[in-house]
C-alpha cells in the first residue's frame, strides 16, 4: 500500500509526446511509463497508438492481487506484457499481438501488469523474478 501511495504521489514527467509518465526501472533498465489505475485508464490502455518508444510503456495497477487478463482490441502495435506479484517480482512475460481479441491471462495472481514494446524484456535480459522498482 505504501508503494502504491508513493507511486501515485510521484511528480509526473512529461514525455516528448506530452504524455505524463512515472519513472520505473527493472534490472537497471529505466523506463518512463504511463499509469493505468482507474478502470477507464485500464480499459483504454495503449489503444489507438501507432508507435511506442523503447523506453515508454504502461503500468496497470490493481488494489489487490488477482488473475489478470488483457487483450489488444484497437491496439495497433505488438507488445510484451509482464505480470508482477504484489512484491513487484516478475511472474512471466507474454506476447501480445495487434488487434487480437484473445485474452492473455496471468498464470498466477498479479497486482501489476506492464506493457512495453515487443521484445523489450528479452532484449534487456529481464527474467522471471526480476524486480520492478519505483524510482
Amino acid at each position: 500500500m505504501i508503494k502504491l501511495l508513493f507511486l501515485l504521489l510521484l511528480a509526473p514527467v512529461l514525455t516528448s509526446s506530452d504524455k505524463q509518465c512515472s519513472s520505473i526501472s527493472i534490472e537497471k533498465a529505466n523506463l518512463c511509463v504511463e499509469l493505468a489505475i482507474s478502470q477507464r485508464e485500464k480499459s483504454r490502455g495503449l489503444m489507438f497508438r501507432k508507435d511506442l518508444s523503447n523506453s515508454d510503456g504502461m503500468l496497470f495497477i490493481w488494489k489487490n492481487e488477482g488473475r489478470r487478463c488483457m487483450w489488444m482490441k484497437n491496439t495497433y502495435i505488438p507488445l510484451d506484457l509482464g505480470f508482477f506479484r504484489e512484491d513487484m517480482t516478475l511472474i512471466e512475460v507474454k506476447n501480445l499481438f495487434p488487434r487480437s481479441l484473445d485474452s492473455v491471462c496471468s498464470s498466477e495472481p498479479a497486482k501489476y501488469a506492464l506493457e512495453l514494446s515487443k521484445d523489450w524484456f528479452s532484449s534487456h535480459n529481464i527474467k522471471n523474478n526480476s524486480k520492478l522498482i519505483l524510482n
